[in-house]
């Protein structure tokens, strides 16, 4: 038996194209995409810029338009770029935009839940780089955990975006990074942000197939890294540790400073470091002693694992910060010896 197919009337054809535009450009092969991209700041300039020049180097993104959630009247960062680009920006939420005019979405550091009448709105969904190996440290501030809590591994995780959730949609792809024990927050930063802005191309090189193979997030291992503010600072000398004070050092390091309170009076720590040659000369010194360490010119504070925790400078609140010398003779120097272990740092 033999079936012929005969000439489809133009008036289905026209239906098909009104109803469902992608269908007809999936099934005619044409591989290109209009890319639209949600981003607010310089962790997501990153990969605007690498995305941007994926477009000018293959021909595989047709149109790249940028979402920002920017309220103020000055251009941020990624609009101004965005503007030198010839890069059209749209403003969040948005208010008309059609379904199909664009294939995917792509959300870096965005921090607004996207809602299912917007996601259906994108036939290949919506692709989203997180700062963490996800399931771990899913929320706003992963990286900061994952300093704050000493991790050794970290990672960026390429991810679907679920509707109206943060951080649980199915991995695209992930790749490790280890943790250097003394990098801090700004460094560590730019080193995802770059990795991530890679990832994301390599995903649209390999549509739609990157996106078919991505996989649900484990049930295991799940942390929340909830959104953080200014008394994170707060250092508890009885509580914390010398290296718990450290990764705290770390991890809120370019965003606010370690605090403390001496002799009534708020004081900020900076350029912390960890000195091994410190120890501990009298078991009944209390935590939060504050000393002068002439091998390592700095000031020293005991912790609640009887170890030190040094700083170059300091600053009380109201005056210019100093060096620890100048603090130690401001400050120590004319303290008699003998009452010099009576001087505690508190929390505030």
């Amino acid at each position: 038996m033999t079936f012929r197919l005969h000439n489809l009337s133009p008036v289905f054809f026209k239906l098909i194209l009104k109803e469902n535009t992608q269908f007809i450009r999936y099934f005619t092969d044409i591989k290109t995409y209009n890319v639209l991209f949600f981003g607010s700041d310089n962790i997501a300039l990153n990969s605007l810029r690498r995305v941007n020049e994926f477009r000018k180097q293959e021909s595989i993104i047709n149109r790249l338009d940028l979402v920002t959630a920017n309220t103020s009247k000055n251009k941020s960062i990624i609009e101004k770029y965005a503007c030198l680009e010839n890069i059209n920006t749209l403003r969040w939420p948005l208010q008309s935009l059609n379904p199909g005019e664009y294939d995917i979405g792509l959300i870096v550091a965005f921090g607004h839940l996207i809602r299912e009448d917007i996601l259906k709105k994108f036939p290949l969904g919506m692709v989203n780089v997180h700062p963490s190996l996800l399931p771990r440290w899913r929320g706003a501030a992963p990286i900061i955990y994952s300093l704050l809590h000493g991790d050794q591994i970290t990672g960026v995780t390429l991810m679907k975006i679920k509707a109206d959730v943060f951080d649980i949609g199915e991995i695209i792809s992930q790749q490790e990074v280890p943790v250097l024990k003394d990098i801090k927050l700004p460094e560590l930063t730019e080193q995802l942000s770059k990795i991530g802005a890679d990832m994301l191309v390599e995903c649209l090189k390999h549509l739609p197939q990157s996106l078919q193979n991505a996989k649900p997030q484990s049930e295991e291992g799940v942390t929340y890294a909830k959104k953080i503010n200014k008394n994170i600072g707060s250092v508890k000398w009885s509580e914390m540790s010398a290296i718990q004070v450290y990764n705290l050092y770390r991890a809120i390091y370019g965003l606010y400073s370690l605090k403390t309170k001496f002799k009534d009076k708020e004081m900020k720590l900076f350029n912390a470091f960890l000195y091994d040659v410190d120890e501990v000369e009298h078991s009944d010194i209390p935590p939060g002693s504050i000393q002068y360490c002439e091998k390592s010119s700095s000031i020293r504070i005991l912790c609640s694992d009887r170890k030190y925790i040094n700083f170059k400078s300091l600053r009380i609140v109201g005056k210019k910060e100093i060096t620890a010398l100048d603090f130690y003779n401001g400050y120590i120097k004319n303290i008699p010896s003998t009452n010099r272990n009576l001087l505690i740092v508190n929390t505030l």
